[in-house]
């Protein structure tokens, strides 16, 4: 599939002598790129340039940078997204933005009003682990869960959890061992409190329930989700909606100031250490 055509630039028209003698000069505006050959909608000139000389002239400008496609503007920052917690966890969020199509009727001239979602994830996932390890690889990720009582430390989870939910205040969650004698093996918090701290889930998974099964008998991965959506925002409702993703990540201002319209997409967070918070750049479709 070929390239659309584009305005070029370069420094002056685009000026020859035809094979009549006669001296042409045709404006940079009238002219276009695409699959580096230089085209233009207007009839005369698009005879010229399909003919000799003008052709192998256009051909070796082009292939000089002499004219060339004039560069797209780069996007400008929308906004910042970051972390709400330091650590490594925070590199486990993504944040995926869905922006409304312009009705047809009536238009809305002013781009800024486009309403658009965010909608936030964070997956931790931790392999490897028995419940001697658990509490200490949890506390350095800084992730959505916690040990918050240790009870046994051998022992494997048993293979009911699958998207287990927290309850009570402050939210837990009590992980009990497969087989007999059975028991609590430990008792998982959510990093948080309040009501957002319920929109996580817990998954445990042990070595027989992978397929195929893996290695490392007595080892489980625990895998911990959190996902919400707003929707229908505009830049005229944004501070007030902040709020409701504070949870995970808070939304601020570009260093220019202001917030724009973010580019549909999905974008995930980095830089996130013990002492750092991830974040991430949004920017425009423009």
């Amino acid at each position: 599939m070929g390239s659309s055509p584009v305005p070029v630039t370069g420094y002056g028209p685009f000026e020859f002598t035809d094979s009549n003698g006669k001296h042409v000069s045709i404006p940079l505006t009238a002219l276009t790129i695409a699959n580096n050959q230089l085209q233009s909608s207007d009839p005369v000139w698009s005879n010229y340039l399909t003919s000799a000389p003008a052709q192998a002239l256009a051909k070796y400008m082009v292939a000089e940078g002499l004219i060339s496609p004039t560069p797209a503007p780069s996007p400008f920052p929308a906004m910042i997204i970051r972390a709400a917690n330091a650590g490594t966890a925070g590199n486990n969020i993504t944040v995926l933005v869905t922006v409304s199509t312009p009705p047809p009727s009536p238009p809305i001239p002013d781009p800024t009003q486009l309403s658009f979602s965010i909608q936030v994830s964070e997956t931790d996932t931790y392999a490897n682990q028995t419940p001697a390890t658990i509490a200490s690889t949890l506390a350095a990720a800084g992730g959505l869960v916690q040990v918050v009582e240790t009870d046994q430390t051998s022992g494997i989870p048993d293979s009911s959890y699958t998207n287990a939910s927290f309850s009570g205040s402050p939210a837990q969650l009590s992980i009990d061992a497969s087989g007999s004698p059975g028991g609590t093996l430990f008792v998982l918090g959510t990093r948080g409190g309040g009501a957002d701290a319920l929109n996580t889930y817990v998954t445990i998974t042990t070595p027989n329930q992978a397929s195929p099964p893996s290695s490392g008998s007595g080892t489980f991965t625990l895998k911990a989700t959190w996902q919400k959506t707003v929707n229908n925002i505009t830049l005229d409702t944004l501070a007030s909606v902040l709020s409701e993703l504070s949870y995970v990540v808070t939304i601020s201002k570009p260093s220019s100031g202001a917030y724009s319209v973010p580019a549909a997409g999905s974008t995930t967070l980095s830089g996130g250490n013990a002492s750092s918070n991830a974040s991430a750049s949004l920017f425009t479709s423009l």
